[in-house]
């Protein structure tokens, strides 16, 4: 079978674009606002065309046109994928309704319309289906109708498929043609819970099977070699194709720094500390070798080493949003709050924003599935 072609929207650094590559997808066409992102974009996947700036306003005819094809050569879109961005209705953000970022879901579904590919996906954060009352959602819903497509949603947690994190995300899978692809069945579980549903599963991936294996550097450290082999089924996906380390340079800390780390007792958070000795940044979560970290964000020094008192380094945070090896993050390593104003999108950001490959491949496994019976059916009647 000839690859499926997809277009992703809000790509970002390409997670998942990864993912739906890994699944069986031809990534055609990358959308992304920011100069940053592209450059990585451009650097992991050369097969796609990567069209940088945004997508408001933008049809999709130009869309295409700027990305050097035609509607023609295209034929058939089998997928439009996007996570647009999701700071106006995020619990983490400022939950404000005005936000113009709220509205860019709305660009998401004009493009759909537009193009009319089979299927669509779209993720985001998991508050989007009750913030303001759910009434965003509601409209976002009512908007799929009048495009002409039928949609089921869910919130899923990534834990489930793979992923050593404590993320929960909206999807939401779209159909033109009839009903979407049913979700992803979860391959892990909480190994407490697996006995009481299905043994099959496997446990979760712990922070200490996902980052067990890489070189312990302390601060202001960096290398590009690896010092033992795999130990796990994770790191021998992790390192698959990948003959040296990317992206794996530990932060330079002042001493009183890392003896206020070295207060955060192992797998705890600095609100762990006795409240007469915190004087730093609260909430700091020093990754649990075996349990699930919490949900990565676009700011480092939220996070702390498993063992030493230092910040991860980005391929640490990679490796926990299941960036394999080889995947290298280009651009700053990290910002300060006015770089992010004038528009900068670092390293940790990119890592931060992203959808986890191996969540994603659980996703485009489904509409791969989908189309190769399809396909089949399609078979079927020709020879019939």
């Amino acid at each position: 079978m000839k690859k499926p072609i997809s277009i992703e929207l809000f790509a970002g650094s390409g997670g998942s674009l990864l993912g739906l590559e890994m699944a069986g997808f031809h990534t055609v066409i990358a959308n992304e606002i920011h100069p940053h992102p592209c450059l990585t974009l451009k650097k992991n996947f050369p097969n796609t065309r990567v069209v940088e700036g945004s997508i408001v306003g933008l049809s999709g005819k130009e869309l295409i046109r700027k990305a050097g094809l035609t509607i023609k050569q295209l034929g058939d879109i089998d997928l439009i994928a996007g996570g647009p961005p999701c700071q106006g209705f995020s619990t983490a953000g400022l939950k404000n309704p005005t936000d113009a970022r709220n509205n860019l879901i709305g660009e998401f579904l004009r493009i759909v319309g537009e193009l009319r590919p089979k299927y669509f996906l779209m993720e985001n954060v998991s508050g989007l289906t009750t913030m303001y009352g759910g009434e965003l959602f509601k409209d976002y819903l009512k908007k799929v109708e009048q495009i002409g497509y039928k949609c089921t949603y869910e919130v899923l947690k990534v834990a489930n498929y793979g992923v050593p994190q404590m993320r929960k995300r909206l999807i939401v899978f779209g159909s033109r043609d009839g009903i979407p692809p049913d979700f992803p069945k979860p391959t892990h579980a909480n190994p407490k819970d697996r006995d009481l549903f299905n043994s099959q599963l496997k446990p979760y991936i712990t922070c200490g099977e996902a980052l067990g294996d890489l070189p312990v550097i302390d601060q202001g450290q960096t290398t590009t070699e690896y010092t033992m082999e795999p130990q796990t089924e994770f790191q021998k996906y992790a390192r698959k194709d990948s003959k040296h380390i990317y992206n794996h340079q530990a932060s330079k800390h002042r001493e009183a720094t890392m003896a206020y780390y070295g207060l955060v007792p192992a797998g705890g958070t600095s609100l762990d500390i006795p409240k007469e000795k915190r004087n730093g940044k609260q909430g700091v979560q020093r990754f649990p070798l075996n349990s699930l970290a919490r949900t990565i964000t676009t700011e480092p020094t939220d996070f702390l080493h498993p063992t030493l008192n230092r910040i991860p380094t980005m391929r640490e945070l990679a490796r926990i949003q299941t960036y394999p090896d080889w995947f290298e993050f280009l651009g700053q390593r990290t910002t300060g709050n006015k770089m992010r104003r004038l528009g900068y999108c670092s390293q940790s950001q990119q890592i931060g924003n992203s959808v986890p490959p191996l969540f994603a491949k659980a996703l485009g496994s489904a509409f791969i599935n989908t189309l190769l019976k399809q396909k089949k059916k399609s078979t079927k009647r020709i020879k019939g």
